[in-house]
């Protein structure tokens, strides 16, 4: 069952990322178009309610929801709402880091958006630009009320779910709190897993020398440049050798370990 969890997982990230593919990428990428070739089946059930392709891939995530939260049910004893609440707030993680990668990918880098990558990036953050703007947010203040957005709203989110999944929960200030501490805590475990392993893929494919227009060599570039650029203001080259990501990972894993010792002990005092 475990290994059908991971199957659910797969496919909800992939349907993810076809909802910011356009269809005439798909036909000239061919990462793209695998994607799309790869998820149309999955879509044909939802063609049944809805001709939208957006609303249909919304609804097949909706149904992998279901089915995942089914999974839940069967390796743990819980209630089946539970298993589907559980579900969804394993989605609302998900979404939160990959907000949180794309955010902190957009404020280090230098915003070249040429790149179907930045791109992606760009379509991710319009509807949230769209509630800013609405909101009279200056532009130029855009990203600290991106992420105090995202941080807020990740916080009422799992808050909901907290108390609508757990018997003796209980909507407070406090559960609040712990949810921002909560979300704090997924950010730093970023750094200290996801931005450190992409910067270690990042290393090896400099050794290889792989084809620079391919998504995916442009999306793990794409995400470990600029957190190394940081870094090589201060770090020299040692011989030509670029000791940089060496110092990045150091910093990461230390500073990282430290800040979340900090959040956990202010979210054991909440």
């Amino acid at each position: 069952m475990y290994f059908f969890k991971g199957i659910i997982d797969i496919v909800i990230v992939v349907l993810l990322l076809r909802l910011l593919i356009r269809p005439r990428e798909a036909f000239f990428d061919p990462i793209y178009g695998i994607i799309y070739r790869i998820t149309n089946p999955l879509l044909v059930p939802a063609g049944y309610i809805t001709r939208n392709p957006s609303y249909g891939t919304l609804l097949t995530i909706l149904a992998l929801l279901v089915l995942r939260g089914g999974v839940y049910v069967s390796l743990q004893p819980m209630s089946f709402l539970s298993g589907i609440g559980i579900s969804f707030f394993s989605l609302f993680q998900l979404l939160f880091q990959a907000y949180m990668v794309m955010w902190v990918v957009s404020l280090l880098s230098e915003r070249s958006f040429g790149t179907s990558f930045f791109l992606l990036i760009d379509r991710a953050f319009s509807p949230l630009h769209g509630i800013l703007k609405s909101l009279g947010i200056p532009r130029g203040r855009f990203d600290l009320f991106v992420f105090l957005f995202l941080l807020i709203l990740y916080a009422l989110l799992s808050t909901i779910i907290r108390y609508a999944i757990i018997p003796k929960a209980v909507l407070s200030a406090a559960s609040l709190l712990y949810g921002v501490g909560d979300g704090l805590m997924l950010v730093v475990g970023l750094f200290t897993g996801f931005f450190s392993m992409v910067i270690i893929i990042g290393v090896l494919l400099s050794w290889v020398s792989p084809d620079p227009s391919n998504p995916i060599v442009q999306a793990i570039y794409g995400i470990s440049e600029p957190m190394l650029r940081p870094f090589r203001r201060f770090v020299p080259l040692l011989g030509g050798l670029d000791l940089s990501p060496i110092f990045a990972l150091l910093c990461f894993q230390l500073l990282g370990r430290f800040a979340q010792q900090i959040i956990d002990g202010l979210m054991r005092m909440v």
